[in-house]
């Protein structure tokens, strides 16, 4: 059960992060949610598909890494890619806001999960804060991600939006048979039509390269071709076990 603290440099003056990419550290998971920002890094290395939140019913973006519960198929020794995304960069921390008095506007804090299984208890992994109490890089790098992240929140939910209302969002199914006659199959996920996409009037268009969201539509599209990759990493497994 996460046990949930406000960072500070007294209570936490100590602490240290196991920042290495391993099963034991929660690791194991076949996708992540992904944000706008994400999109140019992330579609050279995974697939970008779509998914209703169980609890809302919106959609959200994710890189998908693996075709069972679990399964990260880019975690080996380590994290097997160049770009790894930000809500699993940022474990073990979370955005939080504190209204301070005399203070019109509430100031961004930083709280952290004491019962992660990064939390280093043997005084290896990276130090959250220096001797003298002032932030490390790698703090000052979470802050920065987690900053992203929330700001992130709004622009996924207004491509999204955007997207719907072009009517560019379609259901798509994985069909799968690997070499070993596994199979894998699923409609749960969404991608971009991409005939609908190319039908777009004039100004659609333009509204959305203005905004950017045309270039995040193509890279959505372009992204599905990892899925090929992603089945041979499937099948080297497969072929070793």
């Amino acid at each position: 059960m996460p046990r949930i603290e406000l960072l500070n440099n007294i209570n936490h003056k100590n602490l240290r992060i196991n920042t290495a990419k391993k099963k034991e550290f929660g690791d194991s998971v076949a996708g992540a949610v992904i944000y706008p920002f994400e999109f140019s890094a992330v579609h050279k290395e995974y697939p970008i598909l779509f998914q209703k939140d169980e609890n809302t019913g919106e959609f959200q973006a994710i890189a998908f890494f693996g075709f069972e519960e679990n399964e990260n198929l880019f975690l080996g020794d380590d994290w097997e890619a160049n770009y790894i995304p930000a809500v699993i960069r940022r474990e073990p921390f979370f955005i939080g806001f504190q209204q301070e008095s005399g203070s019109s506007e509430p100031t961004m804090v930083v709280h952290v999960d004491m019962n992660s299984p990064r939390i280093s208890t043997d005084g290896t992994g990276q130090p959250v804060f220096l001797d003298n109490g002032g932030n490390t890089d790698y703090l000052n790098e979470v802050r920065e991600t987690l900053v992203h992240m929330h700001n992130g929140i709004a622009s996924s939910k207004q491509m999204m939006a955007q997207f719907l209302d072009l009517d560019l969002i379609e259901r798509v199914t994985l069909d799968i048979t690997f070499r070993n006659e596994a199979k894998f199959k699923t409609d749960m996920f969404y991608t971009i039509n991409k005939e609908k996409l190319f039908g777009l009037n004039e100004s659609a268009v333009a509204a959305m390269h203005k905004s950017g969201l045309l270039q995040l539509a193509y890279m959505a599209i372009d992204s599905l071709s990892n899925i090929k990759t992603l089945i041979k990493r499937k099948e080297a497994r497969l072929s070793r076990s």
